[in-house]
């Protein structure tokens, strides 16, 4: 769910095309994942940061790929 959740905040975030909005993205994250494992009494996966993380950027790239085939196929 996550991973989910990343991914759909990285499609969001390029849709904007700014880049604060891209730095924005892993800090808000980070920011999430420490404010659980202050908040938490178990523990927090940090693969679980990282995985989130990848899955922003990758919900980023597939917004880019999306755009750049669009464009291509109007040219064509």
């Amino acid at each position: 769910m996550i991973i989910l959740t990343a991914f759909a905040i990285g499609l969001l975030a390029a849709g904007t095309r700014s880049l604060i909005c891209y730095l924005m993205t892993p800090w808000l994250i980070i920011t999430a994942f420490a404010l659980a494992a202050i908040c938490s009494l178990g523990n927090v996966s940090l693969l679980a940061l990282g995985l989130a993380i990848l899955a922003s950027n990758a919900g980023m790239a597939a917004t880019f790929l999306i755009a750049l085939v669009v464009e291509l196929r109007s040219e064509a």
